[in-house]
């Protein structure tokens, strides 16, 4: 039975393009929105994911068929090796699907975002994109000149006029207008993990500090640390525990090097359904990133009932959060105090008052008709 054939007629069918997905998890963020959205609406809409059968800079394949669909949660998910990122495959996948609408989560991918691009307005199918934050200062910072000259050019020539945009945040989509003044662009929040709060784990005493992501200098861990290491001045037990891949080893080379008083912790890349005794760990989140489009790991914290300190160039800046939750400037005295704060609280207050944030900051019913409105329109 073909895709088409297999359709459901009474739900709106929405292709996913993406680099990666499931069971791959090294990107991160892309695939975890990807994955939200589907356990919460894939009831409602027939999602469809096509994406690569690798990893994030892995070589080895993933332990999966390719070429076929196969039900992953709520969706049917295909994986095409390189050798099916072509013009022809998309012309050919699009012509069986037909679906509703092409979901693409990408701004840059050639495989993924720009000829799926192609191919779908040559046949007139509505299109959605969201750049996952890659229009943010610190996502541009990084081959400036060849981004900017591209966007550029797109803009010039209103190769993306016909398309809507997703934006996860007003923050994302004054982005998107800065460089295309015209753009359509609808706002909705990215969905989030079910609230569960993590099992307190046996780990021996002190503070446990935790930050979730990929290591790179644009996530910030230096701040992390040296928060770290003026807790333990103070005269505390320190272990600052990073979950994630190791994207730029001079970063971890650096951050080892000046890791003194404090121990140190490297996890790793780790699969989604293995980071929350993580947060069970954790006595306090950190998220100091310099730029986020989201994020997801302030996101899980609250998810996990466990406090956050995250910095001012985030979403949450714009969201009411709660107590357990303090968005600040990165200013090293503001986030010890902050700290200190958040670590007298109890862990039944934290929890308290991280379902609150989670109800009213992550998944209300403004948040669920806001997604639920990217895939019905027309």
């Amino acid at each position: 039975m073909t895709s088409t054939e297999a359709k459901d007629r009474h739900r709106p069918l929405i292709l996913v393009a993406l680099d990666w997905y499931l069971p791959a998890y090294r990107a991160g963020g892309p695939i975890r929105s990807i994955s939200n959205l589907i356990t919460t609406l894939g009831e409602e809409f027939d999602f469809r994911v096509i994406c690569g059968n690798q990893d994030l800079g892995q070589k080895e394949p993933l332990p999966v068929e390719t070429n076929t669909w196969h039900t992953v949660g709520k969706a049917q998910v295909m994986y095409w090796p390189q050798s099916h990122w072509t013009a022809t495959h998309w012309q050919t996948l699009l012509l069986d699907v037909q679906p509703d609408r092409l979901y693409i989560n990408s701004l840059y991918s050639g495989p993924f975002a720009r000829l799926p691009l192609k191919v779908a307005k040559a046949q007139a199918i509505p299109t959605t994109l969201a750049p996952r934050g890659m229009l943010g200062a610190g996502a541009l910072s990084i081959k400036p000149l060849r981004k900017k000259a591209w966007l550029w050019l797109q803009g010039a020539t209103g190769q993306l006029d016909h398309i809507t945009w997703h934006a996860s945040t007003q923050q994302e989509a004054q982005e998107i207008q800065r460089w295309f003044p015209r753009a359509n662009i609808s706002i909705a929040l990215n969905l989030p993990v079910p609230f569960a709060p993590a099992q307190p784990s046996e780990a021996g005493g002190g503070i446990h500090l935790l930050s979730v992501g990929r290591v790179h200098p644009i996530k910030n861990y230096r701040f992390g640390l040296e928060l770290a290491k003026k807790l333990s001045d103070q005269g505390h037990d320190v272990t600052y525990r990073i979950v994630g891949p190791i994207e730029d080893e001079a970063e971890a080379n650096h951050l080892n090097s000046q890791s003194q008083g404090v121990k140190l912790e490297w996890m790793g890349a780790t699969p989604p359904q293995e980071v929350q005794p993580h947060f069970g760990w954790s006595d306090l989140v950190l998220v100091p990133s310099f730029n986020e489009n989201f994020g997801h790991a302030v996101a899980e914290g609250v998810a996990h009932g466990k406090p956050v300190l995250v910095s001012d160039q985030t979403a949450w800046s714009d969201m009411n959060p709660g107590a357990t939750v303090q968005c600040l400037q990165l200013d090293i005295s503001t986030w010890l105090d902050a700290a200190a704060t958040l670590l007298a609280m109890s862990a039944e207050e934290c929890i308290r008052s991280s379902k609150a944030t989670y109800e009213n900051c992550l998944l209300d019913e403004r948040h669920l008709a806001a997604q639920r409105a990217l895939f019905n329109q027309r």
